[in-house]
């Protein structure tokens, strides 16, 4: 029989193909494994002997606790007041501005003027910290601008080595290029294809959820990590899918809002404090 094994943190997976063509394998942690699983196929056994890793995390507490939190902070779901005027609105106005100075079709040929037209329009949100707001900006304003927004468009198309190779050259004289950075852009050009990458609060979802984003994580800018997130997206919108969430601005804000928000976020916090 041949067998494998994969660390996932302090965790790790053993599996291997038994003599009749079927896969098993468990989680071993603190020493101890796991009961079996057992699959005809692989592939879903990988997936499946990923989920119970994830489950063993301190911070789980599943899919249906997730949304409990999120119909705590946001009554009325999508559509409420709250994640309209706390969540969407405001990605949508960027989305809008963005798409309208600069498609991702057209960064392909992205020139100085584009670069200082992205650069004044109203695109710049919270999802960037000042820090990386101020990096972004001085990329676009010097020389380098339109090769940035060249390569954002290649990653935008799916050429994620490529785009992140283009990227990074063209921040390197402005700081460092991040995950946030990388995705930014396409996350507002095609919202309904890409996600947008906050490490610390996407990495606390995934471990909250039990899915593998929180081992396969790594700040280095490789394909494998933003495709691990996109499999992490569209586990959630599907989810989710009873809420219906418009894009993938929705599903961002589902896992911004059910990895960060505290009690001080509550609908009636403020109301509160006020008496």
């Amino acid at each position: 029989m041949t067998s494998w094994i994969k660390k996932l943190g302090k965790k790790t997976i053993k599996w291997q193909r038994n003599q009749d063509g079927t896969y098993s394998g468990g989680v071993v942690a603190d020493g101890k494994i796991s009961s079996l699983l057992h699959d005809e196929d692989e592939r879903r056994l990988l997936v499946r002997l990923h989920n119970e890793a994830g489950k063993l995390e301190p911070n789980y507490f599943g899919m249906e606790e997730a949304l409990a939190q999120f119909d705590k902070f946001m009554p009325g779901g999508f559509e409420g007041e709250q994640n309209l005027r706390m969540e969407r609105e405001y990605k949508v106005a960027a989305h809008e501005a963005l798409t309208s100075v600069l498609s991702a079709e057209q960064a392909a040929d992205a020139t100085m003027e584009d670069a200082s037209l992205v650069r004044s329009a109203p695109v710049w949100i919270n999802l960037l910290s000042p820090y990386e707001s101020m990096h972004l900006k001085s990329a676009l304003e010097g020389p380098s601008g339109p090769a940035f927004l060249q390569a954002a468009g290649k990653f935008a198309a799916g050429e994620y080595d490529a785009g992140c190779a283009g990227m990074q050259a063209a921040m390197k004289a402005h700081g460092p290029t991040t995950w946030p950075i990388v995705t930014y852009f396409p996350f507002l050009w095609d919202p309904s294809r890409h996600m947008f990458l906050k490490p610390v609060v996407t990495k606390d979802f995934a471990e909250r959820i039990g899915h593998p984003f929180q081992y396969d994580y790594s700040s280095a800018l490789q394909r494998e990590v933003y495709e691990s997130l996109l499999d992490l997206t569209d586990d959630t919108r599907t989810s989710i899918s009873h809420l219906k969430p418009t894009s993938n601005i929705d599903v961002q804000s589902f896992i911004w809002v059910v990895g960060s928000y505290t009690d001080r976020d509550l609908p009636d916090a403020s109301s509160e404090e006020a008496h």
